[in-house]
């Protein structure tokens, strides 16, 4: 599966789930004002990161990009500052610890990223559908599941009115 690079994410949780929602852990904002949310530099990324965070690189599926475009456009996307132009340049995922997919969907109301855990019961909306549950620290393991857990639940509309696309992220922990 080609992933395309979003950037890398800095994250405080502090129990054992890793998300890159910021309904389930405490976002560090990359740039003074906090409207961009994914640092494009790793050093910074890094620098940024208290002992008690996480970074991890995060990726969409190449394929998904222009639906996810799309689903920005329709809205003004100011939480998403940055990404849209990311996505556009296509660059490959970093190497690194793949930790797994995460059902996420973009919500323009807060500007906000929702995960299919904080969304009330679609966890278990998606495991009676399609028999897709989340592995070690709530992600799913297999790519292929993940996009079939994602392209069902964008068809149930169970997400409706916060989030109408949903797409698997990566997240990968960067490598060294």
């Amino acid at each position: 599966m080609d992933y395309v690079f979003a950037g890398y994410r800095v994250v405080i949780a502090d129990d054992g789930l890793v998300s890159m929602s910021e309904c389930m852990t405490d976002i560090v904002g990359a740039d003074s004002y906090n409207w961009e949310m994914f640092f494009t530099d790793r050093a910074l990324a890094e620098q940024a990161c208290p002992s008690s965070g996480q970074l991890f690189a995060v990726g969409f599926p190449r394929e998904d990009v222009p639906a996810l475009l799309a689903d920005f456009e329709k809205f003004e996307p100011i939480g998403a500052a940055g990404i849209p132009d990311r996505l556009l340049a296509g660059e490959p995922m970093p190497c690194g610890d793949v930790l797994g997919c995460e059902l996420v969907g973009w919500d323009s109301g807060p500007s906000v990223w929702h995960t299919w855990v904080c969304l009330g019961g679609l966890v278990d909306d998606v495991r009676d559908a399609t028999g897709v549950v989340p592995g070690e620290h709530g992600l799913i393991q297999d790519v292929e599941q993940a996009r079939l857990a994602a392209r069902w639940l964008t068809a149930s509309e169970l997400g409706d009115p916060k989030v109408f696309l949903w797409v698997p992220a990566l997240l990968v922990r960067p490598a060294g």
